[in-house]
């Protein structure tokens, strides 16, 4: 360990696009991917960032106080960590994008969650008593470019350079000027993490036909928009989830419910398959259950996966987590679960798993707690690992259909 910075080792193999990143025990920190670039916490104070195709060690920041990169944003030209984060409250250190240097910090204030709009990061409230302010900042120096207040924010998404979010109906603001652009439709704003579409948005709106409409970015007009039959929702009342091929999913945890539909292209949803855990079963899902393909997955309070076909007449059905060849590697407990385009990974304190088409590939040790599972694209995953000795802590980026990694 050289000036703090602990001794960091990569091992790559370039052909097949694997690589693992050693370090001392305690020094690594979970691992988030922003586009090309794996960002993760090294020692207690510092950020470094990792080339994510091959693994090559692009910077390693100076100390900051109390960093949080679970909640980094990559602005043009900065690297924005919340730090000194705390409930409804928190400060910013902004990061050179190519040389991991200081460039300006933001003292902590209820401003506590970040959004990058080209050159502009977007800061505002999204929980505590006050949701009202929202502030653009330039990404480069920090300086406060506009602020306004609303009677409360509601979620937040950004689509080129259109702010977009729910205060009394949906509102796009410019990100540069802060200039509201249109104020159009009412609904809940969905999370729409992996559509590339800049021009469009997705929205929920209630009342007597429940709808999912797309609005375009630029003027917030409806683009298209599709019916759901409210028999079909009679049991779920929340709003749904985006995932790929066109379809949401719905997810009522409490009384552990799914429901699949298709949407892309129709005036009126279609049902695709709808599963239930036993009403004997004493638990309930932990949170909202997971699509991956033609298959629906779901973590229970108790720790327990279940899975099940889309559109079989099987409901939810327990899924072990043990590899088929009988090894003593498995997800005992599973406390995370994160799907990936053609992949559902699991993980506990002890292991992490890949599962395909209801089937465990593979477990492998890793003897790390709350190690959440990355997919990187659709062949590959990043989760860490520690020694037997626990003397070294590792970052994998591993094949996602074989487990196959560098040790």
């Amino acid at each position: 360990m050289a000036d703090g910075i602990p001794r960091l080792t990569m091992k790559a193999d370039a052909e097949r696009g694997l690589w693992t990143l050693s370090t001392t025990a305690g020094a690594l920190g979970r691992p988030v991917l922003v586009g090309d670039t794996v960002y993760l916490q090294v020692s207690d104070s510092r950020i470094a960032a990792l080339d994510a195709q091959h693994g090559r060690i692009r910077w390693c920041g100076e100390a900051l106080t109390e960093p949080d990169p679970d909640g980094l944003v990559c602005a043009d030209g900065a690297v924005v960590v919340p730090a000194l984060r705390e409930y409804g409250r928190s400060g910013f250190t902004a990061l050179d994008a190519a040389t991991g240097e200081v460039r300006w910090t933001r003292r902590k204030s209820g401003l506590h969650e970040a959004a990058a709009a080209g050159s502009t990061v977007v800061l505002w409230n999204a929980s505590g008593e006050d949701r009202s302010r929202i502030v653009g900042v330039d990404a480069l120096t920090g300086e406060t470019l506009w602020e306004d207040e609303f009677e409360r924010i509601w979620g937040l998404l950004v689509r080129g350079d259109r702010v977009i979010f729910e205060a009394g109906g949906y509102r796009a603001l410019d990100a540069r000027t802060g200039e509201e652009v249109w104020h159009e439709g009412y609904g809940t704003l969905l999370e729409q993490d992996g559509i590339s579409d800049g021009a469009v948005f997705h929205d929920w709106s209630g009342g007597f036909s429940p709808a999912l409409a797309i609005r375009a970015s630029d003027t917030g007009k409806p683009l298209a928009t599709t019916y759901f039959p409210k028999r079909a929702l009679k049991d779920f009342s929340s709003p749904p989830t985006l995932v790929d091929g066109g379809r949401v999913l719905f997810s009522k945890p409490f009384e552990r419910r799914v429901l699949l539909c298709a949407y892309a292209g129709l005036d009126q949803a279609v049902t695709l398959g709808k599963q239930r855990l036993g009403r004997w079963r004493l638990t309930s899902f932990s949170h909202s259950a997971v699509c991956v393909g033609d298959w629906v997955y779901a973590l229970s309070l108790r720790r327990r996966l279940y899975a099940a076909k889309v559109g079989a007449r099987r409901g939810l059905r327990r899924l072990a987590v043990a590899t088929p060849d009988g090894w003593n590697r498995a997800v005992l407990r599973p406390t995370e679960i994160t799907a990936g385009p053609g992949h559902l990974f699991v993980a506990d304190w002890e292991a992490v798993a890949a599962v395909r088409d209801g089937r465990v590939l593979w477990a492998a040790t890793t003897d790390v707690s709350d190690n959440l599972p990355i997919p990187l694209g659709a062949d590959r995953v990043l989760f860490r690992s520690r020694t037997r000795d626990r003397r070294v802590n590792r970052l994998h980026c591993a094949d996602a259909e074989t487990g196959r990694r560098l040790t």
